[in-house]
């Protein structure tokens, strides 16, 4: 073996030798970021006067958002986020913050920890009277357990008049968090979520067609499908109940008359307006429906009663006719 190959295989073990394995116990990556998108995921508010642009501290960029005033001790800026998924930090998890200039140097983190019906605000790093001197920190969660909600609180930053910088906001969960889970697209993708066969979101509305979802699944178009299938809670058989109040065909009419359209049936301005759900409107059609049939029902006993006198008049008749006859004979 020439002494080329030797300081190929040397170098190769080395190489080998120097790498970390990424496990639970250690700070991975921020593709491990729970946090990725959380203004999509999950609810976050700010408060106090010197504020930063929320989007910008969950999209793994590391472009800085920098405050226009100073935030202060009796005025700090309160990043909350609610709503994490309650799983267990295991054997480690890591919170922290970085940012590219005008650090903050005095600040507090806090996790909201429901394991074992805890739920308890924890302190996880406090440098409220402390000066933090380094442009990112980070730290291991002291006390293991399922953190649902998290606060930052910046009391001051390093900047020009006292102004605050930040990047990144992160919570680093390795035994929970996919690489990249909730960086891809960065919208609401983040949250769906797969189990056996199945693919399912459970964070907020989806929109197909539409950028403003007002319900859990907001169609701009068309929809094309074999068959719908509507849960409901009550059908309209109670119509044909014993008691039933049946307005009569002039009461009908007298609606119609009045209001344009029947009784308990959206006129076409409210409809244009507010559309119909399909489950309610199949009811109230089945009601009508159903009237309809009474209706029926309660004309074919008349047309069988007036056919009846008919036949008694005419029978009545034919008797008077008949005698008639005779006298006149």
């Amino acid at each position: 073996m020439n002494k080329i190959t030797l300081l190929l295989l040397f170098s190769a073990v080395l190489s080998l030798q120097a790498q970390e394995i990424t496990t639970n116990r250690n700070p991975v990556g921020l593709e491990h970021n729970i946090l990725f998108n959380a203004q999509d995921r999950y609810t976050v508010t700010q408060t106090g006067s010197a504020s930063l642009t929320l989007n910008t501290l969950f999209d793994g960029k590391f472009a800085p958002s920098y405050t226009k005033t100073s935030p202060q001790t009796s005025d700090p800026t309160v990043i909350l986020i609610e709503g994490l998924p309650p799983r267990h930090t295991q054997t480690g998890a890591w919170i922290g913050w970085s940012t590219r200039h005008w650090a903050a140097s005095r600040f507090r983190i806090e996790g909201y920890d429901t394991y074992n019906s805890a739920n308890t605000w924890r302190v996880i790093a406090d440098y409220s009277d402390t000066d933090y001197s380094r442009s990112d920190f980070y730290v291991k969660i002291p006390v293991g357990g399922r953190y649902t909600k998290l606060r930052f609180t910046f009391y001051t930053g390093t900047g020009t008049n006292g102004r605050l910088g930040v990047s990144e906001l992160f919570f680093i969960h390795p035994e929970f968090v996919a690489p990249y889970e909730g960086l891809y697209q960065g919208v609401s993708v983040n949250s769906w979520q797969t189990g056996s066969d199945k693919l399912y979101y459970e964070q907020g509305n989806v929109g197909i067609g539409t950028a403003n979802p007002d319900s859990r699944l907001a169609v701009n178009g068309v929809i094309h499908s074999k068959e719908v299938k509507v849960d409901l809670d009550g059908w309209s058989d109670f119509v044909f109940e014993e008691g039933y109040d049946l307005p009569t065909l002039e009461e009908v009419e007298q609606h119609i008359k009045e209001k344009g359209h029947l009784k308990d049936i959206p006129g076409a301005e409210e409809v244009r307006k507010n559309g119909i759900r399909l489950g309610d409107m199949d009811a109230r059609l089945l009601r009508k429906i159903e009237e309809l049939t009474l209706y029926a029902i309660q004309l074919k006993k008349e047309n069988v009663q007036l056919r009846e006198e008919n036949t008694r008049q005419q029978q009545m008749l034919d008797t008077i006719l008949e005698k008639l006859d005779i006298e006149i004979k």
